[in-house]
């Protein structure tokens, strides 16, 4: 059978999909958005509509499914979340005037990385798109942008740097060069977050001429671009694919940030995953992170900038103090902290604005919103006036320019208005005297028609009688037969017919549709000039574009400061004292999400006193529970909070600078990998041993339990050796563990010393004391905590008897012969079994003043059927 040629339209529609085959095509027709073929069955099963078929003149019938325009805002979020590009095909010339198929293009190529609409976004979070390629050196090069809010940056550095990065910007989706292979922590990553990859061509030139053409500029100098010649490629290569997919102005892109890591602390993948700085680590748990307990935040950008500052803790000690400064000014003064706060409420997101002016998309809202928060930021600055902290000037300056510019943007516009800017109802009357003439001049003939019901309704007496309005005929007088016949009287001599419905007549007269022409002539004129009006005022915002995304910025950086006073306040922070040595000193530190998560609970604060001087190795014992990894966990938060410049949850600290902080907490898999727990353990603690220093912070909770036992007590024994003893890698370490055998190999190390988590056995239960006191825990008690986890009695029983026997096997690591002590020598004066023992001990644990006679008689039950078999 003959194929059919396909119709006018779909042979559009191929062409276009052709041009765009790795995205799913949103192809406009009329008041529809109609997906065809492959497209229409994966987008059926996303978004959960109807399925059909059509035939459009190819053999046999076409998938096909679709949704009305408007809904579009709700479905383009789950295809984009799903991990699809989506093509705005719409239809680019007027039905009317078009001449056969109306002609359809591209406006718009939505993915994860380069959405502005809100459905899209998290309005806390960035939305980085990350292009990235391997120097022939090794070293990673990548370039970033955040489309929403005009930030674009980039950067050469280490592979690990470049690691830390990408997990402290979580980019929703990657650009690569085509021979760059990706590292394994990066495509973990992508696995696990469904992160859109796109391969690009290494090509200079074009590079260079898409940087010229965007920023106006003849030489890389102006970027900061000379001699960087692959960030050079990398930038360009993203900004190319942003000008691919937005089809528009970028406007809001003023410039290139060279980003200098060495400034920041590093956090590998593990750390910032393992400290839940930003996301949880139990997805459903939101509460459980670092910027969700310090978040006072009052602007979306502020909640953002936040982010950003707990991602990169500063080295710099001048730069901490400074902020320091600003904080403990802003916390020294609640009336500043309140005029603050409802300053701050009424700025809208500029950063996010400004990103719509530049690309076009901004209507009458938009532009009303930009003018409120620059009036707003105007009352920022004149709230911070007092403030004499040097880290307040130069906001002063920038905050500064927004004065009188707000009022002369709000002013033109109405309050209540539409989402369109082609249909009027924009701009306040006494705004624009031109448009007020035009509205004037109509004034008159509106008036005659809005009260020509109420005239009529008089003059017939028919009460019922209505002036109404549509596209199809303008106006009309309605009048039901019934209503007529009611009042007794005859429809007017100038009344005609217009159109019979089922209950009522549509009348015209002469005059209505005189007035009527007026009327629109005018309004069409009046829409006309509105739109005139708007576009001068989205210009004017345009051009001082760059004064208005420096005062987001500054707004930004002031509503973080803000959100430190507001927890410092809250919880009781205290501010700590930084310089540049080694050493952490924390006197009644405590965790502070646990702290803000649970207001009731009586936390026991705890003090860390480490410095490679004297000890700056702890080896921590004590049962589960007890809060060995809480401990890790506050100590390694302070230390961060401390260079972000917040307060910190302690009644004094003194930190030096620390470059790293490493993690080694919590088990985890990555079986999609075929990597095991214990696999993971060793990789994470193989990335510590190789690039920790004598500045870094390491906190290791049980490393070596994912194997036997010798085999995790012999890799957990080289690792202390290890830390300790290399002289460029003796970092400041707490080490928690439950092999005890450790204890006395810390005893013999200059810098080692042995903590305990204080319990107490109280009877047949465990107390968790929840203090750190100095000396080692003679006793795991993890049978303890099996019985009150509600292990059976009769498994208690027999672990409580094969302990008894393996604690011979004892290994003193502090005597070196022990290590080969392997298999102990028999002890002659051992009892026969260690049944006698353990009976003492039921025997002693037991509270016959608590039991019935039934208790008890069931208890010796129970000890004769367990000890009698032996």
């Amino acid at each position: 059978m003959e194929k059919k040629a396909p119709t006018p339209m779909m042979a559009q529609y191929y062409e276009i999909k052709s041009q765009n085959p790795d995205c799913i095509l949103f192809y406009r027709m009329g008041d529809f958005f109609e997906l065809f073929e492959e497209d229409a069955e994966i987008a059926s099963k996303i978004l959960g509509i109807t399925l059909t078929t059509r035939n459009h003149g190819s053999a046999g019938s076409t998938p096909l499914c679709g949704f009305p325009h408007h809904a579009a805002d709700r479905y383009i979020p789950k295809m984009v979340a799903a991990g699809y590009r989506v093509a705005i095909c719409e239809q680019v010339e007027d039905p009317k005037q078009a001449k056969g198929i109306v002609k359809r293009d591209i406006v718009e190529i939505i993915s994860a990385g380069t959405a502005m609409a809100e459905g899209n976004l998290n309005a806390k979070e960035a939305n980085y798109l990350l292009a990235y390629m391997t120097a022939k050196d090794g070293d990673a090069v990548f370039s970033m942008a955040d489309v929403t809010t005009g930030f674009f940056a980039t950067c050469k550095t280490s592979q690990n740097s470049f690691e830390s990065e990408f997990s402290k910007r979580g980019p929703k989706e990657i650009l690569v060069s085509r021979n760059t292979e990706i590292p394994k922590g990066i495509m973990d990553a992508i696995l696990s977050e469904n992160i859109l990859i796109t391969y690009f061509e290494i090509d200079q030139e074009k590079a260079k001429e898409t940087l010229f053409n965007h920023f106006k500029v003849e030489s890389l100098d102006g970027l900061g671009l000379e001699g960087r010649i692959l960030e050079t490629v990398v930038s360009g290569a993203l900004l190319d694919y942003l000008n691919y997919q937005k089809k528009s102005e970028l406007s809001h892109i003023t410039a290139l940030e060279i980003l200098n890591l060495d400034e920041y602390m590093i956090l590998d993948p593990s750390t910032f995953r393992n400290l839940e700085l930003i996301k949880p680590l139990n997805s459903e748990d939101s509460s459980s992170t670092l910027s969700s307990v310090l978040d006072f935040t009052v602007t979306a950008m502020g909640s953002r900038t936040l982010k950003n500052w707990i991602s990169h803790p500063l080295l710099s000690v001048e730069k901490i103090k400074e902020r320091q400064n600003g904080v403990l000014e802003l916390y020294n003064n609640p009336i500043v902290l309140d005029e603050l706060k409802q300053s701050l409420m009424g700025v809208m997101d500029l950063e996010r604005l400004m990103g719509r002016v530049g690309t076009g998309r901004a209507n009458a809202r938009d532009l009303k919103a930009i003018g409120a928060s620059l009036c707003q930021a105007y009352q920022v600055c004149q709230a911070i006036e007092p403030l004499q902290s040097p880290l307040f000037d130069p906001f002063k300056k920038v905050l500064a320019f927004a004065k009188d510019k707000g009022e002369s943007l709000v002013n033109n516009f109405l309050d209540d208005l539409p989402l369109t800017v082609r249909e009027g109802g924009m701009i306040k009357h006494g705004a624009h005297a031109k448009l007020d003439q035009l509205n004037n001049e109509i004034k008159e003939h509106r008036d005659w028609m809005n009260s020509l019901e109420e005239r009529e309704k008089k003059r017939l007496g028919i009460s019922t009688l209505k002036v109404s309005y549509n596209k199809v005929f303008g106006y009309y007088i309605e009048v039901t037969q019934a209503a007529l016949e009611k009042a007794k009287t005859t429809i007017p001599e100038e009344y005609i017919r217009k159109q019979t419905t089922k209950n009522s007549e549509r009348y015209i007269t002469p005059e209505m549709k005189n007035r009527e022409s007026i009327i629109m002539n005018g309004e069409s004129s009046i829409n006309a000039l509105e739109y005139d009006i708007f576009v001068e005022l989205r210009k004017y915002v345009n051009s001082i574009r760059g004064e208005i995304l420096e005062i987001a910025n500054v707004l930004s950086m002031i509503d973080t400061l803000y959100s430190f006073s507001k927890a410092a306040r809250k919880y009781n922070y205290v501010c700590p004292q930084v310089y540049q040595g080694s050493g952490i000193e924390i006197k009644g530190g405590f965790h502070p999400v646990i702290v803000a998560v649970n207001p009731k609970l009586e936390f026991i604060s705890n003090d860390v006193d480490l410095s490679p001087e004297k000890t700056r190795f702890m080896l921590i014992t004590g049962p589960n529970m007890a809060g060995k990894s809480t401990y890790l966990r506050q100590t390694g938060l302070i230390v961060l909070m401390a260079q972000i410049g917040s307060f910190v949850p302690a009644e004094s600290a003194s930190i030096g600078i620390v470059d790293r902080i490493f993690t080694r907490v919590g088990a985890s898999d990555r079986l999609s990998r075929g990597l095991s727990t214990f696999m993971v353990e060793m990789i994470e603690t193989a990335n510590i041993l190789r690039n920790a220093t004598k500045k870094s912070l390491v906190l290791l909770d049980e490393i070596g339990r994912g194997t036997s036992t010798f085999d995790g007590l012999s890799i957990a024994w080289s690792i202390v050796e290890n830390l300790h003893n290399e002289e460029a890698k003796a970092a400041i370490t707490l080490f928690a563990t439950h092999y005890h055998e450790l204890t006395g190999l810390v005893d013999s190390l200059e810098h080692g010393k042995n903590f305990q988590i204080s319990v107490e056995e109280r009877g047949n239960k465990l107390v968790f004391l929840h203090k750190i006191l100095e000396g080692a825990c003679d006793s795991s008690y993890g049978i303890h905590v099996a019985e009150m986890a509600g292990l059976p009695s009769n498994v208690i029983r027999r672990a409580r008897k094969i302990l008894l026997r393996l604690e011979k096997q004892k290994i003193d690591p502090s005597d070196n012969a022990a290590q080969k002590k392997l298999k102990p020598q028999v002890d002659l004066f051992a009892p026969p079994d260690e049944s006698t023992q353990l009976l003492k001990q039921e025997i002693y644990r037991l509270k016959p003043d608590n039991m019935t006679p039934m208790e008890a008689l069931q208890f010796v039950a129970d000890l004769k059927n367990h000890y009698g078999k032996d």
